[in-house]
């Protein structure tokens, strides 16, 4: 699955893991670094991990820098910036590795001794987690896992934490992600062009219900439990 945007080739660092010779998987040596989400909502999002989340074992871990940094050079290297435009000054690179390293959380999905995709993410703000990278190997894009990663390892933890929805931009012309947004219920929620990105659709999952229902009664003319609205007075 391609990334939902093109986000800089880096990610946060909270956690080495190891594998016993049981084929049990251990964390080990958590990071001090303080996340943004743990600073505004005391959330740990690697916290519960690593979680197997695949009969063959494909298991969600706390993200590598430097695993995560080489796996979207090589598999992904359109998701940096820097391959579309005139390349930052020291003053952004450190910037940005500061950011990656201190705001967000990062996530790979493993497989034996193999990393088959990452996630990075962090607040946009009080009550809004933005999903700067997800990116999935083409062999391993598949439905049911990523249905259940999105579920377990970051809508159900943010919930739990009252964080109020999750957002994303992708390219309209991006159909996998589009068909992947649908199932997992987002709503198109806005349109941008960037300078950096181009094109780019804005999509939502709304975490609380109560903002869910008043952004559908607001914008999509639908009230909480009621009929879709047409512009049309239906006959008596």
């Amino acid at each position: 699955m391609p990334g939902f945007n093109r986000a800089p080739l880096s990610a946060t660092a909270q956690a080495s893991a190891t594998a016993p010779t049981n084929g049990d998987v251990v964390a080990t040596t958590p990071s001090p670094i303080t996340s943004l989400s743990e600073k505004l909502w005391g959330l740990e999002l690697n916290r519960g991990l690593p979680h197997v989340l695949s009969h063959d074992g494909i298991t969600a871990m706390p993200g590598d820098l430097s695993r995560v940094r080489s796996f979207l050079a090589e598999e992904f290297p359109w998701f940096g910036e820097e391959s579309f435009g005139a390349p930052p000054n020291e003053t952004i690179v450190d910037a940005k590795r500061w950011y990656l390293r201190s705001a967000c959380d990062a996530i790979e999905l493993r497989l034996e001794d193999r990393t088959i995709g990452v996630f990075v993410g962090a607040p946009e703000d009080w009550s809004s987690y933005y999903i700067r990278i997800f990116a999935v190997l083409q062999t391993y894009q598949r439905p049911a896992l990523i249905r259940r990663f999105g579920r377990e390892c970051v809508f159900e933890p943010l919930a739990r934490h009252h964080v109020e929805r999750v957002v994303a931009d992708t390219s309209p012309a991006n159909l996998a992600m589009s068909r992947c947004f649908t199932e997992l219920h987002f709503h198109v929620t806005g349109h941008q062009l960037s300078d950096r990105w181009g094109p780019l659709v804005r999509y939502t999952k709304f975490l609380e219900p109560a903002c869910e229902a008043a952004f559908l009664k607001r914008f999509a003319g639908i009230a909480a439990g009621g009929p879709t609205r047409t512009g049309k007075e239906e006959p008596p």
